[in-house]
Order: structure tokens, then sequence, then C-alpha cells
């Protein structure tokens, strides 16, 4: 490939070489020491955030006895093919090119400019590059990396399994501490909603939205510049849950957003306009009264239609519809499962929505709940649903069985069994909270566990597929997938030898990511 260009600067070398020779009467002509590039290769194929493209040029020179460090090399992408100053981007300034690829995915053409910095001669030649993602389709991953700042990895699945790391790095955002959850509100089934897809990093004090792609975000990417309201709500808002999805990946039109400051705001419909008016954290009978929610929506995954929220200030379960700006506190009758309204005392542990179908439901929700003076526990289990939220079933827990779970870090409930999970140090507890049948089940886990979850978002398999992250300071962040067994009379965990992970982000939280981006 010899595709030279040479750009003589005419003037500028006649007065260098006035300047640099005297004139003695006979002129003493000196040959320019020319350069041919070539060895750039045709075309190059590259996976944002995941190749590094490496290239060692071949360069003859007419007078190779000439002193070689009074050229300069640059590397330079120009995007598309308009060529103007905007779309061009310096990659390298040594000879040989070792550039990790963060250039936004699309079509580029890469230079490479020799240039004699004694004549300012220039020579130059060029390849072809394409950057593409493999983020479409995959596992997000947030947790603490190895600096313990806030970053994300990626299981990745363009047609094989492969894992991404350092998502986050270097892109506009400053440097994070404290990842508590990573949230995907996009779909590849309804590209008319692309204009509306989020990429949110939420962290204990701030979350920020990043492009879906590319993963770059700026600072004015935070959730209070969506909120138009005229109640007194805080200066930053730092949302950690997003009810966007159902099971599969596909987007709802409706977006219910619950923050860490105990608001939950709600758009009927994405297609009428992308910001958040008065939060739901009220009732209509109280509309200027606000409840701190806690920060968790509970609804029916299998088809989101509103949801239920829980009142931590008054102890009591409220549900919205996917159209209301208020909530309706939910009321109870005697003799049923458990109470809406809780008795002095009781409060909300932990919170999970599942594929639990009892009822003929389409999900359902579950809770913990402690109270405060007996230290009891108690298990709830309801439909989420706006307009109809209906209880299932209640379960007191058996004090004698749930070795520690007062001292449980994680918590799980799985969809198709009558089991809770919780972890404590580095053992596994599962507890079968079914009436008469009550069980607890233990087994060791090879190191400090980091998360665990269940897949109820991604649609593949049965709902009995557990993630379970840990963390130790020689394989880093790992990830192993155990598949639930479904004998209801034992427990069954089995490890997925096709499905771990090591030398991951100390992992956090895990979003299913299913979009054409």
């Amino acid at each position: 490939m010899k595709r030279n260009i040479v750009f003589f600067l005419t003037s500028v070398f006649i007065c260098l070489s006035v300047a640099c020779y005297d004139d003695k009467g006979s002129y003493d002509y000196k040959d320019v020491n020319e350069v041919e590039v070539d060895g750039l290769g045709t075309s190059y194929n590259l996976i944002f955030k995941k190749d590094t493209l490496k290239i060692t040029p071949e360069l003859k020179f007419t007078q190779d006895s000439l002193n070689l460090d009074r050229y300069g090399y640059e590397w330079i992408v120009v995007s598309g093919i308009s060529g103007s100053e905007e779309t061009r981007e310096v990659i390298g300034t040594e000879r040989n090119l070792k550039y990790f690829v963060e250039l936004e995915p699309g079509t580029y053409t890469l230079y490479l400019k020799v240039r004699d910095k004694q004549t300012g001669l220039l020579w130059m030649n060029y390849t072809s590059l394409t950057v593409r993602t493999e983020v479409g389709l995959g596992w997000l991953l947030i947790g603490e990396d190895a600096e313990g700042y806030v970053n994300v990895d990626m299981i990745a699945m363009p047609n094989d399994t492969i894992v991404i790391n350092n998502l986050l790095s270097n892109n506009g955002l400053p440097r994070l501490k404290g990842p508590k959850s990573i949230m995907y509100t996009g779909s590849p089934y309804a590209s008319y909603l692309a204009p509306y897809e989020k990429l949110w990093i939420a962290t204990e004090d701030r979350s920020y939205y990043v492009n879906t792609s590319t993963f770059e975000g700026e600072l004015t990417n935070v959730f209070e510049m969506m909120v138009y309201s005229y109640l007194d709500i805080p200066e930053q808002l730092n949302p950690v849950h997003l009810l966007s999805q159902r099971t599969g990946g596909s987007m709802n039109t409706s977006r219910s957003v619950a923050c860490a400051e105990g608001f939950v705001f709600n758009i009927s419909s994405l297609l009428s306009g992308g910001d958040y008016a008065n939060p739901l954290n009220r009732t209509a009978d109280a509309p200027e009264k606000l409840f701190k929610a806690y920060p968790y929506i509970f609804a029916s995954l299998g088809y989101v239609s509103g949801g239920v929220l829980y009142d931590t200030d008054n102890g009591r379960f409220l549900r919205f519809t996917s159209s209301g700006s208020t909530s309706t506190a939910l009321l109870d009758n005697s003799g049923e499962a458990f109470p809406w309204i809780q008795p002095e005392g009781r409060t909300l542990v932990y919170g999970e929505n599942t594929m639990d179908t009892e009822g003929g439901s389409r999900g359902n929700s579950f809770t913990l709940m402690k109270d405060a003076g007996t230290g009891k526990y108690f298990i709830y289990k309801f439909y989420a649903y706006g307009s109809s939220a209906q209880k299932r079933a209640g379960y007191e827990v058996k004090s004698s069985l749930a070795t520690d779970i007062d001292k449980a870090e994680f918590y799980a409930f799985a969809s198709n069994r009558s089991l809770l999970l919780y972890v404590v140090g580095k053992t596994l507890y599962a507890y079968d909270y079914k009436v008469g049948y009550e069980k607890l089940y233990s087994m060791d886990l090879p190191d400090e566990v980091s998360m665990m979850k269940f897949d109820v978002k991604s649609g593949y398999g049965d709902y009995n597929d557990l993630y379970i992250a840990t963390y130790n300071s020689t394989t880093g962040g790992t990830l192993q997938k155990y598949v639930l067994g479904t004998d209801q009379n034992k427990f069954e965990l089995k490890p997925d030898e096709r499905c771990y992970w090591t030398g991951l982000v100390k992992v956090k939280d895990m979003e299913w990511k299913n979009s054409a981006q």
C-alpha cells in the first residue's frame, strides 16, 4: 500500500534554505531526506473499550544516516468522511501506535503524519478504522475497582461471551465513590422510545446517566434537571431504583423513579414528554404533605402497571397507577394474611420483585418485616398492581430455625420455591417458609459475598438462576451463576461452570441490558 502524500511548504522551505545556506556564487543543493510511510494495514475492526490498536509502521528514509530524532509523529482519526477539524482526534504521538480504543463506535479514517521538524515537510499515509460496540446485550456490573472507585464491567454477549472492564474510565465524570446500583431503561423492541433510553450510575451520594453505548457522561446529567415541581423537594435527588422494564428487557412507556431521599416520581407516558412533575409520595387527601418512601418500587415484572410504595414515616403500604400523580393508602380487613398498615414497631427490612405467579399474577413481590420489640420476622407476599394490589400470603419466620437472620447482609426471594436466601459472612442460608414444612439449609461460599441476585430480568431460563458475586484480593471480583433445584423437598444450588468470571470489580449490583446499541 503506497498512498503517500507529500506536502511541500514551498515558501517555508525557500526561507529555511536561504537562512541555512550561504550564497557563495555557486549553489550547493542538498537532497531532501524523503520518507515513505507504509505498513499501516488495510483496515481494522475493533471493539469499544475492549481492544487495543497496535501498529508498527514501515518507514523508509532516502538518507538513513540523518538523525531520525528530528521527526515528529501524529496518529490522527477523522470521523466518517467529513474531515472537519471538529471530528479530528490525536490518539498517538509516538512512531509506533498503541491505543486502547475509547473512540465512540463508528467509522473513521486513521492517518499517520510524519513531519520533519527542521524543514516542516510532511509525509502521510492512512488506513480505515471501524469501532463497534459489544455492550448491547449482557450483564452490567457496578462495583469498586482496585483503587476503591466506582466502575462498571460487563459480561457482554455479542456472539460469544466476553468481559469488558472499566467502562466508566475516562468517561467525563469525576471518579465516584460508594457504588449502589445500576439501572438501564432501554429496549431493542421499541425504537421509537430510543430517545428516552437511559443508563444510570447510582452511588451512595449521587447518580448520573451516561451514554448507553460509550458510557460518557456530564455533571449536568442528573435527575433533578428533569423534575418540575411546585412542592418543597431537595436540591439534589439521587435515583436508586427505576420501574421501566418488563422481564425480557422490553421498555414500558411509563416510568417511575425512587430516590434515596424518599421521593418517588412518575411519568404516565414518555411520549408526552420526558419531565417529571410532583412526587408520588403523597396522597390525594393531603397533597402538600410528603411522606418518606422506601427507595424501592414494588411492581409486577410480567406486566408493569403502576405499583406499590412503602411509607417509612407511617408504616403503611400505598398503591399508585401509571397515570397517577398521588398514592392511595391500602386498607385492611379482618382475617387477611398480613396488614397493609403495620403494627407499632414493625418495619420493612428488605423488599424484592419476583416472577412468583401464585394467584395467577404476572410476578408477585415480597417484603421481609421485623418487629422491634420482639425481634420476630415476617414475610409478606403480594401482587403489586397499581389499580388493585392484592395480598397473597403472610408468614412468620421461625426464629428457632432461621439462624443469624438478624445478621444477614444480603437477601433474595426465589420465584419458584418458598425460599428466602440470606448470607452471613461466607455462609449462604436458605429458609423454607412454607407453613408446616419450615426448614433451614446452608452452604459455604468460597469468599466474602458482595452481591446476590436472582435473574428475573433477562427473560432467559425459568427464573431459577442465582448470581453470587464474591471478592478477594487475589482474583478480584468474581461472579458465579448457580441454578436453584426445583425439588421442593431439598435444597440444591449447582454452579454453572460455563458462567464464572474473575478479575471484575467488587460487584455491588447487576442489571440486564438488551439493546440494539
